[in-house]
């Protein structure tokens, strides 16, 4: 059943008791959870790096087939090509360095000497996550007094934690909703996180290709390649999480998904831990927290890559391949016509037809001759 209608049927029916993890339906995207408190310079900071997808040109070299002095040989040939790789920009910023609004969750607005003033000692903040005012809906999860601040660029943050940080990663404000079939239906990644809490996958730094979480800083924070994991939607009762309320007691997972099944939000853990106590003051007794490593969704990375014109990316044609030339050939000289001799048929001769630049002569019988001959000499 959709939370909204749950909500519409309690506020036509008032005597009708409104479940506690009812919530209307949200707009924008969930606020970002902080845990702030000054340094020791005084001053209150947010640090932690930004996933960014960005595309480098590389030099490689290959081994091609070409043509050199009419022959085909094989040759070392440079290349350079282009590839999109993920990389880190770690940031480092006052609340004043934000140039954001700031407000309680009541709607109260708050000079930025009062925001500071109010997380001086530590609480908890929620940050707009796209820069723009957080919805009504979303900070019915927390004390009316929590300081919201809304600026822009936490949207693909990786925000700090651990040494004199909050002991784990922030956890994720999420609404749980109900499918057709009435099951409570949860964000889930496809490659769940291991069991060290951290995604071990292949970013390039510096050209070469290195795993694992990365420490940026002295500050720490997960692999930015972040692998090629999505988000896809399963029903809660399949995942494996435990569930916490705001004092640390473990409640029973039948009651969590009784509770979820009119729609609720709930703080979603970091890794597979449950969250620092620190980023839970603010949050509301009725405020379920749980922990599964399927349950920690993969950040995209702010995507910065070279765009290519649609006619860079539709095929060149090829230039003809020139013809190999052939060796030269020495020049033939003219060949004389030959005659052809004569043919004697039955006693007689016959001259065979030949080219006019021969001359034939004819040829005589030689018993005609003998004949002749005889007959001078009787007379």
């Amino acid at each position: 059943m959709n939370p909204s209608l749950v909500l519409s049927a309690a506020l036509l029916a008032p005597a009708a008791p409104v479940p506690r993890d009812t919530t209307p339906n949200t707009t924008g995207p969930a606020p970002r959870v902080l845990a702030l408190k000054a340094d020791a310079t005084g001053a209150v900071r947010v640090t932690g790096n930004i996933p960014t997808k960005v595309t480098v040109t590389n030099v490689m070299f290959t081994i091609e087939t070409v043509v050199e002095n009419g022959k085909q040989v094989q040759k070392q040939v440079q290349k350079q090509i282009e590839q999109d790789v993920v990389t880190a920009q770690y940031f480092n910023k006052t609340l004043a360095e934000f140039n954001g609004k700031f407000a309680t969750a009541d709607g109260t607005p708050l000079t930025l000497e009062e925001a500071t003033a109010r997380v001086r000692s530590g609480a908890t903040v929620l940050a707009s996550a796209d820069g723009k005012p957080v919805a009504k809906s979303w900070l019915r999860a927390v004390d009316p007094d929590t300081v919201v601040m809304v600026a822009d660029g936490l949207s693909h943050a990786q925000v700090s934690w651990g040494g004199q940080l909050p002991s784990t990663p922030a956890p994720r404000l999420a609404l749980f909703g109900t499918d057709a079939g009435g099951r409570v239906m949860a964000p889930c990644t496809s490659q769940p996180l291991n069991g060290n809490g951290a995604y071990y996958d292949e970013m390039m730094f510096e050209g070469r290709a290195i795993r694992g979480r990365i420490r940026f800083n002295g500050d720490y924070g997960y692999n930015p390649a972040q692998t090629t994991a999505t988000v896809v939607y399963r029903p809660l009762a399949d995942v494996k999480f435990e569930a916490y309320d705001q004092n640390g007691k473990l409640v029973p997972r039948a009651e969590v998904l009784e509770r979820l099944a009119a729609g609720g939000m709930v703080l979603v853990a970091g890794d597979n831990r449950v969250p620092d106590e620190s980023y839970l003051k603010a949050f509301k007794d009725d405020v379920l927290v749980l922990v599964s490593p399927e349950l920690v969704l993969p950040i995209a990375p702010v995507d910065q890559t070279r765009k290519k014109d649609a006619k860079d990316t539709e095929p060149k044609a090829q230039p003809a391949p020139q013809p190999v030339p052939a060796p030269p050939i020495a020049p033939i000289a003219p060949i004389a016509p030959i005659a052809k001799p004569a043919i004697i048929i039955k006693g007689r001769a016959v001259a065979v037809p030949a080219p006019a630049a021969v001359k034939v002569e004819k040829v005589e019988k030689v018993e005609d001759k003998k004949e002749e001959k005889k007959s001078e000499e009787k007379k």
